[in-house]
Order: structure tokens, then C-alpha cells, then sequence
């Protein structure tokens, strides 16, 4: 009986021992499971990225190599669709700012675009406080000690603007606001507008006259508009002929790579005549 007894207990023993060893067995293998599935997720992410990045550098040697008679217009292909690339794919959307209403160089027309938009003209007030160099704040506006009693408190950089997102920083403007805008305007130091691309609100806020404008987008529908179409369109307003152009100086390059089921999506300002990237930033796929 006593030696029936201490097998019977060895046996309890190598039955617990057998389930400790196959619960860190199951452990250790879901472990391995995880770790390789992180190590090719991790190895995903930085294909997808160098690709999003070979597809800015792609379209700014394409941007370069256009011929400098060729007009930036809507019929342009400008869209790359998805291309096979590496171990996946990238697709490349390129725009140029000059369809835009830059803030900082053509600020005189921003409150006109406010008015076709129909916004609130008191945002003008504090858009101007922000970035004037003194402390005195308009009727509507907003300067140092108002930005200083917000939490957490900051103030207004008095200074051009140096993105467009930086908006939602200044008094009356929020995140909504901000993408309504993004649009329409840019801050990427353009001096004239493209009639050929720009959007009717943008061509509205400069040219400022319905009748033209309408001639303007009939005209850019059957073809691109050349230096002539302009010249003699605003023959007698030399002062809006100066504000157009056919040609951007600026161009925004947007790439989206995927690698399995990971996405990486990058966004790049080209300065067209330094030929160079003159800002980044990461982007959320399909933000």
C-alpha cells in the first residue's frame, strides 16, 4: 500500500509538472507567434516608408524635368494611380500651390475670399493681430494678453504664418475651420494665382469680378489658358494681370506606399526653383 501510495503521487506530480511544461510551451510559442508577426509588421512599415519617400522623389525629378513653356493646368496628369513598386505599391498626387490664395503674399485678398466663403469677418481681425508685429489688437482681434489668459496659455508668434495649420492656433479659428480653408489657401510664398487651376472661390477672391472669372473657367475648360488669353483678357487691369500666372513656384507632393496591410503617407513642399524639399510631414493614411 505505502509503495501503491508514492506512485500514485508520483504520478500526480509528472501529471502537474507535464502541465506547467505545456503551458510554457503554449507561452512561449504564442510569444515566437507575436514576435514574428511584430518583426514583419515592423519590417512592413519600414518598406511602406521608404517607398512613400522614393514617390516624392520620383515626382520632384518629374516636376524638374518639365519643359519651362509648359503651364500647370487642370489636365495635367498629375495622379500616378497605384504603381507596383518593391515588396508593394505608392501612389503619387501632386499640386501646385499657385492654386491657392497665399495668406502671407496676397493677404489683401484674404477678406474677400472670406466673403465668398461666408465667413465671419471678425476672423480677419484676429488672422491680422496674429501676425502683426505689435500688441495692440483690433476691434474683434486678439494680441499677447489674450492668448495668455487661454489654458494652457501661448502667444501669437506676430509673424508671417508658417503653415496653414497653424490657423487653428488664432482667436475665433478651430480644427473645422481650418480644413474648410485648406482648400483655398496656402502660406508656401506664392505671389500670383494660376487661372488654370485655382478654384472658382480662389479666382473670385482675386479677380473679384463674376463675369470674368465665368470667362475664365469656360475658357480653361476647352484647353489651357496661355500668357495671350491673360494679356488681353486684362489689357485695361494690369493690377489683377500681375497677380496671375501659369506657372507655380511652389508644388505640394502627396505619396501613399502600402506594404501588406501597413500604409505610410508623406506630404512635401517643393520649392520648384531651388529644386528642394522645403517642408515634411507624416500624414495619416486616409486621414
Amino acid at each position: 500500500m505505502h509503495r501503491r501510495a508514492e506512485r500514485g503521487v508520483a504520478l500526480v506530480a509528472a501529471v502537474a509538472a507535464l502541465a506547467v511544461l505545456t503551458v510554457l510551451a503554449t507561452g512561449l510559442a504564442t510569444t515566437s507567434v507575436l514576435d514574428q508577426h511584430l518583426a514583419r509588421n515592423a519590417l512592413a512599415a519600414l518598406q511602406a516608408d521608404a517607398l512613400a519617400r522614393s514617390g516624392v522623389a520620383a515626382a520632384a525629378v518629374v516636376l524638374g524635368e518639365r519643359s519651362p513653356a509648359e503651364p500647370d493646368a487642370l489636365s495635367a496628369r498629375w495622379d500616378s494611380g497605384r504603381q507596383p513598386l518593391g515588396a508593394g505599391w505608392v501612389e503619387v498626387r501632386v499640386e501646385d500651390e499657385a492654386r491657392r490664395l497665399d495668406l502671407n503674399e496676397l493677404a489683401d485678398a484674404v477678406p474677400a475670399l472670406f466673403k465668398v466663403l461666408g465667413l465671419d469677418d471678425h476672423l480677419l481681425d484676429a488672422l491680422a493681430d496674429w501676425t502683426d508685429g505689435d500688441d495692440l489688437p483690433r476691434p474683434a482681434g486678439a494680441e499677447r494678453d489674450w492668448y495668455l489668459g487661454q489654458t494652457p496659455p501661448y502667444l501669437p508668434p506676430n509673424a508671417p504664418l508658417g503653415s496653414v495649420g497653424e490657423l487653428v492656433g488664432v482667436r475665433g479659428f478651430d480644427a473645422a475651420l481650418v480644413e474648410r480653408l485648406r482648400p483655398f489657401v496656402t502660406v508656401a510664398g506664392e505671389t500670383a494665382i494660376n487661372p488654370n487651376t485655382a478654384p472658382r472661390e480662389v479666382l473670385l477672391a482675386v479677380v473679384g469680378d463674376v463675369t470674368t472669372v465665368e470667362r475664365l473657367l469656360t475658357a480653361r475648360a476647352a484647353g489651357p489658358i496661355a500668357e495671350e488669353d491673360l494679356n488681353h483678357l486684362f489689357a485695361d487691369r494690369p493690377a489683377i494681370r500681375q497677380r496671375l500666372t501659369l506657372r507655380g513656384q511652389h508644388y505640394t507632393l502627396r505619396a501613399l506606399a502600402g506594404v501588406g496591410e501597413v500604409r505610410r503617407a508623406i506630404e512635401a513642399t517643393l520649392d520648384a526653383p531651388l529644386d528642394r524639399i522645403v517642408a515634411w510631414r507624416q500624414l495619416t493614411p486616409g486621414g
